[in-house]
């Protein structure tokens, strides 16, 4: 997989590789600066509310699409997989669309019932996508693919869908208001739940937070969450890193630049994640020691 950035001022698309390495940056034929972008190693998807255009690293326009084409009116929730799948949510109708990324032809489509709003999550092993749809609370969450050129579809269960380890074993999910919870894949056993308020060893001084933003599985044992608080400014939060097994709090993260809030993004790759700085438009990739473990590490986490 590869990231596409998008730019504020213009219609245009900057791709990075897993290294933050900057592969390529072209103009995309959208009338709208406000565009959804997605990219796998070979494709990007871009799409503004009035169509959507998938083209190549180069920039080449492999084919484009009005939505009303689709069945939508407007603007719709995309994904584009590493098989080339492009994964379409219709709001309108209510379905799930399947298309050829490379050729733009539907595959299958099937009735998919619920909110408007949805958004897709990477799964890293195989070729199953997470979905979730925007309320109510719990957001119905699922495991979606093909068999047989066929949308299969399986439900998770557990409050809003955050993420899955990078074995894929296990998947993560949260909820605004504090609870946090780590199910196993196959049969949705619970392997650890826990509120905010319960988590173990978490420093004194953190007692307050309340609010959990964004959590992220960083490698098989470790989750990195971004919590927050009400009483506090709307960019004031902390990152605490927890055990995937028990959900006892690690460590507090100390970065030597700042961070504002909701700036945790998963790097796909186990012991990486992103930040970005909202004020500055900074991204940064950082990485844990190799050294790190499940076992018990006072203080801060050291960063490469």
């Amino acid at each position: 997989m590869s990231w596409a950035v998008t730019e504020a001022a213009s219609i245009t698309v900057n791709l990075f590789d897993h290294d933050l390495r900057h592969m390529a940056r072209f103009a995309v034929p959208l009338d709208d600066p406000q565009m959804n972008v997605r990219a796998n190693g070979q494709l990007v998807a871009a799409g503004d509310k009035h169509q959507i255009v998938v083209l190549d690293h180069n920039g080449a326009v492999q084919w484009r699409s009005d939505w009303h084409r689709l069945g939508a009116a407007a603007g719709v929730d995309f994904d584009l997989d590493g098989d080339h799948i492009l994964w379409v949510r219709l709001a309108g109708t209510k379905e799930l669309v399947a298309i050829h990324a490379t050729t733009g032809k539907e595959i299958h489509r099937t009735p998919l019932p619920g909110p408007e709003a949805a958004w897709f999550v990477h799964r890293p092993v195989d070729t199953w996508t997470g979905l979730a749809l925007l309320h109510p609370d719990p957001s119905p969450a699922m495991l979606i693919g093909l068999d047989a050129e066929h949308i299969v579809l399986r439900p998770l269960v557990g409050h809003d869908l955050a993420g899955f380890s990078p074995a894929g074993h296990r998947y993560l999910t949260m909820a605004l208001d504090g609870f946090l919870s780590v199910r196993d894949v196959t049969t949705d056993i619970v392997i650890a739940e826990r509120h905010l308020e319960d988590l173990p060893n978490t420093p004194p001084g953190l007692a307050c937070w309340r609010y959990l933003d964004r959590a992220v599985f960083l490698t098989d044992e470790l989750i990195l969450i971004a919590v927050s608080t009400a009483d506090l400014p709307d960019d004031a939060e902390e990152h605490l890193l927890l055990s995937a097994c028990s959900l006892r709090c690690r460590s507090q993260m100390r970065y030597p630049h700042p961070h504002r809030s909701g700036s945790i993004y998963p790097a796909q790759q186990p012991s990486r994640w992103l930040t970005r700085h909202h004020e500055e438009d900074l991204l940064r990739l950082w990485q844990l020691d190799g050294r790190l473990d499940d076992e018990p590490l006072p203080g801060q986490i050291a960063l490469l």
